[in-house]
């Protein structure tokens, strides 16, 4: 079984070190190549810890698009779909600077509320008496080294967050409960099932 990841670059590193790499002999090339041929279609395990009341709502989620599709999706299909999105947007712009900023906002889940004292209090919205789900989940070596390398990007801007990949999961299925949870979202099961029956 795969090891669930928690280093902050750890694939984007052995790419480099791959890729600096440089095989002596026949023998050695093949080997090498071999290797590398089979850890690309891996799949890397990672976990984040949730507010159990996010989780109970992913898991009511996903049994609607279950029972919408008539067929099974699961909270690591929610995690693969939202993940692709980010990657496929993330794509487009092509701008760490604008990546940082949608993390860091996305990833504010404290609302600042004046005291009495005049001075600002934070409480957590999403915690529920301090239970917490770990959640588990796979995602393709190749996500997550692109995502590796925009985050590796975001790092040398100097700004005062960095994030590593399974941070950014957990924002990225936080985010996504919330804003379905307030009804920020519209036509998200409809548009899932439709996604899944043109695949």
């Amino acid at each position: 079984m795969n090891k669930t990841r928690y280093g902050q670059f750890e694939i984007y590193e052995e790419e480099l070190d791959d890729l600096s790499y440089q095989p002596s002999g026949l023998i050695d090339k093949l080997i090498f190549n071999l290797g590398r041929s089979l850890y690309k279609s891996q799949e890397l395990q990672y976990s984040f810890s949730v507010p159990a009341s996010e989780y109970l709502r992913g898991e009511l989620f996903c049994n609607d698009v279950s029972e919408a599709m008539e067929c099974k999706f699961t909270q690591r299909d929610l995690i693969s779909l939202l993940l692709d999105d980010f990657l496929y947007q993330a794509k487009q712009r092509n701008n760490p600077y604008d990546l940082y900023h949608e993390l860091d906002i996305r990833s504010e889940h404290s609302l600042k509320v004046n005291s009495y004292e005049g001075g600002n209090k934070t409480y957590n919205r999403n915690t529920s008496k301090g239970k917490d789900r770990i959640f588990e989940c796979t995602i393709r070596r190749k996500e997550a080294l692109r995502l590796e390398v925009m985050l590796s990007d975001i790092a040398e801007l100097g700004e005062n967050k960095s994030f590593t990949v399974n941070q950014v999961l957990r924002i990225l299925y936080s985010d996504f409960i919330q804003k379905y949870r307030t009804g920020n979202l519209t036509n998200v099961i409809e548009n899932i099932v439709a996604r899944y029956r043109n695949l």
